[in-house]
Parts: structure tokens; sequence; C-alpha cells
């Protein structure tokens, strides 16, 4: 073999372990909205409004949901924001949207394990709270939390044997950063 075909080689592995080294996360900062709230996703996110109904004393009262989202490692991340409904209180509306996100797994409020989370810049009006669940299925992480008159949901969805998933929830929601 000639000392060129040699150093092409070399030059070809070394570009291969340099692809091979690419992380299949790759963090950035994204605004949530315009008040300054930014968080760190593992891709380029899509971004969507929709009208929602939060269900509180079995009345339905609709607002608005911004969602950013992507996909990555075969688990989805989002984060999402809604005004709170007048009328509605903070914790009342956070507590219907962990309800509706529950729904959506088919698993019920006792099933997740929730916990008070220190958020910094968090307002203290309404505490912020994490969330874990695994179905058969699936698992998801969620956390809330508000600021103004905004609730805020930032979450990370998977198959149930995603091994990764505690780890890429983790620097997920340690990237959320308030104004």
């Amino acid at each position: 073999m000639t000392q060129h075909a040699t150093r092409l080689i070399s030059w070809l592995a070394f570009a291969a372990a340099l692809g091979g080294c690419t992380p299949a996360l790759n963090w950035r900062q994204v605004n949530v909205d315009t008040t300054g709230v930014t968080v760190l996703l593992p891709c380029k996110p899509d971004h969507a409004t929709r009208t929602v109904a939060l269900r509180v004393a079995s009345q339905d009262m609709g607002t608005n949901l911004s969602l950013h989202g992507c996909e990555a490692s075969n688990m989805q991340f989002t984060v999402g924001v809604m005004v709170v409904p007048s009328g509605l209180a903070m914790d009342e509306a956070m507590a219907a949207w962990r309800l509706a996100s529950l729904a959506v797994l088919d698993a019920e409020p006792n099933q997740a394990l929730s916990v008070a989370w220190p958020l910094k810049g968090a307002k203290l009006q309404t505490l912020p709270v994490r969330a874990h669940v695994v179905t058969p299925t699936h698992q998801a992480q969620w956390a809330w939390f508000a600021d103004g008159n905004k609730i805020y949901q930032a979450a990370v969805y998977g198959k149930a044997t995603e091994k990764n998933l505690p780890d890429a929830a983790e620097t997920y929601f340690s990237g959320i950063k308030l104004p």
C-alpha cells in the first residue's frame, strides 16, 4: 500500500470517528416566549399554537397553548406555555394541566411521583412541581412552573424501556432559565 493510500485511509477513519462522536442530543437555547423564559432543547423545535380546554370543577375553561417541541434519540421534548384564563387561580390551572397530561398516557394521579421542584427565579405564588410516570408502554417526566399570569410545562416522553430518559430530562429541566 502506498503512503498516499495509507494517509487517505487514516483520514477517512478519523472522519468516521468524528462522525461517531456527534452527540445525539444537540442542546441549544430556545426562547419560549417574549417574557425571557428560555429552555435547552436537544434539537431544533417546531412551534404550534392551539386552543385547549382545562377541566376545573366539572367545567371546561378555554385558553391558548403555545407549544415548542422536537424529537431526538427516540424521545420527545416539549415546552408549552399558556395564559391562565381569567377567573381561574394559578394553582387550579396548573393542577388541571397536570391531570390532563396524565390522562394522555392513561395514567391516574396516584401513578405519578410528584415532588416540589426548586426552580431558581420561580414565583412563590405557585410552587414549581416535577412529576414522573411509567406506564407499561411509555414514560414521561414533566415540570410545571408559573411566571406572571402564565404557566409552563416542560416535558420529556419516551418508551417505557428508554434508559436515557431520566438523564436527558435532568439536563433539559436544569436548562430552564427564568428572566
